[in-house]
């Protein structure tokens, strides 16, 4: 029985449109295979903590946890607890061993001499035996002032003895390996473990504070701008010392 041309087209029509329908039903079926669901889908990332992002660009990170301070520290963070003695008060007692084993209080001093007391880094600081030597070069114009120098540092005595020597130094020098001293005196420098800010007192005969300097760049006084706190104590002139 021979078919008419119309019945075969529907037929071909028929068999086209069941193969374009199992297209679509095999593209679905591998579309859904292959699409993660919501849960697994990965999420986008979130930005690291602050904390990180600073120590990824090299920036130290300071924090200060209720009651403690943090180990990182800058050193302006460090300088924010310095807490020096104010002008106007009494500097506290302390009995204490020069580098060569004498003792040393401030009680000897009371009603007979002005002090001043020089705290700074240790024998490893080339800029601190500078400003030690400076004084040195200059003691008689202290002693004109009725003063006397007392240099004291975080160093052990054997260090503290090689100050002694490379400057030829003829005041105390006082070694404060366990910082008891820096710290009375409010000097300790937090981020460099304790030891003492480069730092300067200037005190009267009766004990009191006329001069407490610290500075955060590191600046240290010289006598031209020591001498001139003990003149206003003494009414004696201050000589006018000029450096190169």
């Amino acid at each position: 029985m021979l078919m008419s041309r119309g019945s075969i087209m529907k037929i071909q029509a028929s068999l086209w449109a069941v193969g374009a329908l199992s297209l679509l039903t095999v593209g679905f079926v591998y579309a859904l295979s292959v699409t993660p669901s919501p849960s697994l889908q990965a999420k986008p990332s979130s930005p690291p903590p602050a904390a990180s992002r600073s120590a990824a660009a090299g920036a130290s990170v300071a924090s200060k946890p209720a009651g403690s301070l943090s180990p990182v520290l800058t050193q302006a963070d460090a300088f924010e607890f310095l807490d020096l003695i104010p002008v106007g008060k009494k500097a506290p007692a302390f009995t204490a061993q020069t580098a060569e084993g004498k003792p040393i209080r401030l009680a000897d001093y009371k009603g007979k001499k002005n002090l001043v007391l020089v705290f700074y880094q240790g024998s490893f600081c080339s800029v601190c035996g500078h400003q030690l030597t400076n004084i040195q070069e200059n003691l008689s114009y202290y002693r004109a002032q009725d003063a006397e120098i007392i240099a004291i540092s975080a160093d052990d005595p054997a260090h503290a003895l090689s100050s002694v020597g490379e400057h030829g130094l003829t005041f105390p020098v006082v070694p404060d390996p366990e910082k008891k001293l820096i710290k009375l005196f409010g000097v300790s420098n937090i981020s460099k473990k304790g030891i003492a800010w480069p730092s300067l007192y200037v005190l009267d005969k009766q004990g009191t504070v006329r001069l407490a300097f610290a500075n955060a760049e590191g600046k240290r006084l010289h006598s031209d701008e020591i001498l001139p706190a003990l003149a206003k104590i003494t009414g004696k002139p201050a000589p006018r010392l000029n450096y190169d």
